[in-house]
């Protein structure tokens, strides 16, 4: 059965496994389509009156598609739609070809997803590129708007400065410079007050006073009414520097730092000139007193109840001003909310905002100059009628009680400037409250003795009081400085950290930036996309060239741009930041400055001890000369008596001048030790006064603020200039690496690619030779197939010619049995001929029905087999028969 059914099943069958041999291509049939028009043309061949054909496709010969040749075709499979044996190669140079469509289509699928991407995040930077350029803009515009309010503020100073007189020194100047707002409002106060004199005059007048004390009582009267003047005038002055400081931190937007000092300075003048002042009115006093002594009882009595009176007025006063002080700290707390309001403003509408920050306060401050003078003429008004009935003791208690009303107020500012410091000067602020209930208390006790005690109980309360005023006054000046010193470093610490936050956020946003583009790729060529498909589905190679030579120069035009806009950005913001630390170091230099005629007499006794110091090294030096000079004559006196004098003398006078120069050298070193000393003082002092020319000339400062702000800016740029190409270089490596990685990696996979490529190009090819001998082997067995088909078709042949020749020997069956017997006689010597031919007969159709059997056999399995296959299925049986096939083709080689 293997020799003679298994050939043609085995050709079907290693036609068909080639399929499977390929690991890419689906099983598929192999030609059904072609085995009637074989099984039609060998049948043609044989007669098929003794034989039964088979079915269409059950032919042994359905394999061969050309009529029997004795040379066989080496491709007879070349009519199958699928030409497996042609070229080995072709399935998968079709499938890797169909697969890199399929990537190429995928990756121009996703690189146009990426360049929408792309293009809206370029979109999205450009809005924030225009958002920035528009901020700048705003920024310049605020710049300009702060230089023109320095401009006209400096103008504003100049004016003023001319306007106090040419003849002033330069400590009033600055003075005149630092208390602009103060003598404004002294300006005012006074002219309310010099309205509020006459009519205060007018009025007392009109009331009889004591002949005796006439005098008195008006000098009085007239340093009461100034003591009340600068009493309002102080609250009004601490009012009207609160709202101007206000005011400068709205327009620099930083806090100004030196206005504090000013009014220290100021309240401590004025409070000297109302020592002086007291001093005066208690020798006064003291002479009326003893005046008085002897005055009778019933001006004693008047001088009780006017006492009482002016106790009760003074209570009243002093609700007043406790009313008029509450009003004042609710007009603070609406400035202040007015204030901040402006300041939020300013960052959307500069113009509004700077409006409503002009008007606000300027409303603020007329109604509290109203409120203030009508205080002030109420105040003059009470006093006007009370002063017909004071006397000198009356006079000298309203003058504490003025005082006392003065340090309350200056106390209840600093309360008020020092809320955000409770834990730090609580204990300062809780005894000078102690002090001053101290006061109150003594001042109730003179109240209440009344003329009890006296001239002499007078003065040692009043000097009790001078000197508890003066405690006052020493811890007020130690409180001041240390104030606004940490005043002025929470506000830099708050600047400083804003700065900070500003920058972080700055150089976040570049860095995710930064980011963003290196984790983009590039887009392709703009609008053309159907054009691109065509082009892509063409010439897919020389589609990726050009893609990514455009993208990188859309990327580099892109962080180009991104660059210059963070440049622009660093600069704007270095900027502000050196502008806010040159304010910031003014301020703390304004801060720390010493007055003028101090600082002037400290650099000339400097100057003094330092020339007194010049003068004493040239004296040293003038001695060391000398000193010089006579060892150089001793010397040469003694190398010429060096063999006259004795050694012991000679070893004497060597001793002595050794000494004499030691002691010279000693001295000379401790002079250069001096001056050296006084040259470092005079140099700090020089930097001192270099530092203080600041305040004595604003020209100069402004000139010399230019000046380093041109090198700040010049650094500046030369830095960022710097910090670009380093940058820029950096990110040129960072690129060429990133070019390289990615070569490297492409490289690899290209290597990886080409490895599977080989190892696929050798299985293919030790799967050729093994088709290509299965082809040989195929072959072969269709020429033994061929040969055996030609062997039966000649045996068909001769049993159809012995047939004949058994028809025309046998009688035919309408002869009578005389022709037959007359016949056997001539055909009586051939029955054993007749016998054979009969038994080859039997034994050729015998031979032709187990042929037909073997086929259909043969068939069956052929068509199980098949389904098998087509079912994705092959046997072992099937397996064992290729390998079989395998070995009788290499045996016939």
């Amino acid at each position: 059965m293997l020799q003679d059914g298994v050939p043609p099943v085995a050709l079907d069958l290693c036609l068909f496994a080639i399929p499977f041999l390929s690991p890419t291509n689906p099983p598929t049939p192999p030609q059904p389509a072609q085995i009637p028009s074989g099984a039609s043309s060998v049948q043609g061949g044989t007669t098929p009156r003794k034989r039964k054909a088979p079915p269409p496709p059950r032919s042994p010969l359905q394999i061969q598609g050309l009529p029997p040749s004795p040379q066989p075709s080496p491709d007879p499979p070349a009519q199958s739609p699928e030409p497996p044996s042609a070229s080995p190669q072709p399935p998968e140079s079709q499938a890797s070809a169909q697969g890199e469509d399929e990537e190429v289509f995928e990756e121009i699928r996703r690189l146009r997803l990426e360049r929408g991407r792309l293009l809206q995040k370029i979109k999205a930077l450009e809005q924030q590129h225009q958002s920035a350029l528009s901020a700048l803009e705003e920024l310049s515009q605020l710049k300009q708007r702060l230089e023109e309010a320095e401009a006209e503020r400096d103008r504003l100073l100049e004016e003023l400065k001319g306007s106090h007189g040419i003849g002033a020194s330069d400590s009033e100047d600055m003075d005149e410079m630092l208390d602009f707002p103060e003598k404004l409002l002294s300006r005012r106060s006074r002219a309310a007050q010099d309205e509020d004199t006459p009519q205060a005059d007018t009025e007392s007048a009109g009331r009889p006073v004591a002949p005796g004390d006439s005098g008195t009582v008006a000098e009085l009267r007239k340093q009461i009414e100034e003591l009340t003047a600068e009493n309002s005038e102080l609250v009004l002055k601490v009012q009207m520097l609160e709202m101007f400081e206000k005011d400068d931190t709205d327009m620099q937007t930083s806090t100004s730092d030196f206005v504090p000092i000013a009014q220290y300075e100021t309240l401590r003048t004025e409070f000297e000139a109302l020592q002086e002042r007291l001093s005066q009115a208690q020798a006064s006093d003291e002479a009326s007193s003893v005046a008085e002594t002897h005055g009778d009882e019933k001006e004693g009595g008047a001088d009780a109840e006017s006492t009482e009176a002016l106790k009760e007025k003074l209570r009243g006063l002093e609700e007043q001003l406790a009313s008029s002080q509450s009003e004042l700290e609710e007009l603070k707390e609406q400035m202040h909310l007015g204030v901040l309001s402006v300041e939020c403003a300013v960052g959307d509408i500069p113009t509004a905002g700077a409006g409503a920050s002009d008007g606000g306060p300027s409303q603020e401050a007329q109604q509290l100059r109203a409120r203030v003078t009508a205080l002030e003429e109420e105040l003059a008004k009470r006093q006007g009628k009370a002063g017909g009935h004071s006397d000198p003791e009356s006079d000298t208690i309203k003058q504490l009680t003025e005082k006392v009303e003065e340090l309350q107020a200056a106390l209840s500012q600093k309360e008020s400037t020092k809320e955000g410091e409770e834990t730090q000067s609580g204990e300062a602020v809780k005894g000078l409250r102690d002090k001053v209930s101290e006061l109150e208390a003594a001042l109730a006790e003179s109240r209440t003795s009344g003329n009890e005690g006296g001239a002499g109980g007078d003065g040692n309360q009043v000097r009790r009081l001078q000197e508890r005023l003066g405690e006052l006054e020493g811890e007020l000046k130690k409180c001041v400085p240390r104030s606004e010193l940490e005043e002025v470093q929470v506000t830099l610490g708050l600047q400083c950290e804003q700065l900070a936050r500003e920058r972080a956020d700055v150089a976040r946003r570049l860095n995710d930036a930064l980011l963003e583009l290196e984790r983009l790729r590039p887009p392709p060529r703009g609008d053309e996309e159907e054009e691109e498909e065509e082009e892509e589905e063409h010439s897919e190679s020389s589609e990726r060239s050009v893609v990514s030579d455009h993208s990188r120069r859309t990327l580099a035009a892109v962080r180009e741009e991104l660059e210059v806009a963070r440049q622009e950005a660093a600069q704007a913001l270095d900027c502000l930041c050196a502008e806010r630390e040159g304010r910031a170091q003014d301020a703390l230099q304004l801060k720390d400055a010493v007055p003028l005629s101090k600082h002037k007499e400290a650099l000339s006794a400097v100057s003094e001890q330092l020339a007194q110091t010049l003068q004493e090294l040239q004296e040293e030096k003038n001695h060391r000369s000398q000193a010089e000079e006579q060892v150089a004559a001793l010397e040469a006196k003694l190398e010429a008596m060096q063999d006259a004098v004795p050694k012991e003398e000679h070893e004497k006078v060597k001793a002595e001048l050794q000494r004499s120069l030691q002691a010279s050298e000693s001295s000379a070193a401790a002079a250069q030790d001096a001056v050296t000393e006084k040259e470092m003082e005079l140099r700090e002092l020089k930097s001192q006064k270099a530092a203080e020319q600041g305040l004595i000339s604003k020209e100069d400062h402004e000139a010399l603020r230019l000046s380093l702000q041109a090198e700040i800016n010049a650094i500046t740029a030369r830095f960022n200039d710097l910090t670009r190409k380093h940058e820029k270089t950096c990110t040129e490596v960072f690129q060429v690496q990133r070019e390289a990685l990615f070569n490297k990696s492409e490289r690899q996979v290209a290597e990886s690619q080409l490895a599977t490529v080989q190892q696929q190009l050798t299985e293919l090819q030790a799967q050729s030779s093994h088709i290509q001998e299965l082809h040989k082997g195929i072959q072969e067995s269709q020429g033994l197939v061929k040969e055996k088909d030609r062997k039966i078709t000649e045996l068909s042949k001769e049993v159809f010619r012995l047939k004949e020749a058994l028809g025309a020997l046998s009688p035919p069956l309408g002869i009578t049995s005389s022709s037959s017997s007359s016949s056997s006689p001539a055909h009586h010597g051939n029955p054993g001929q007749q016998v054979a031919l009969q038994n080859r007969i039997g034994i050729l159709t015998q031979q032709l029905q187990d042929w037909e059997r073997k086929h259909k056999q043969v068939v069956t399995v052929y068509r199980s087999h098949l389904l098998a296959a087509v079912q994705g299925r092959m046997d072992e049986e099937v397996q064992r028969l290729l390998l079989q096939i395998l070995r009788m083709s290499q045996q016939g080689h």
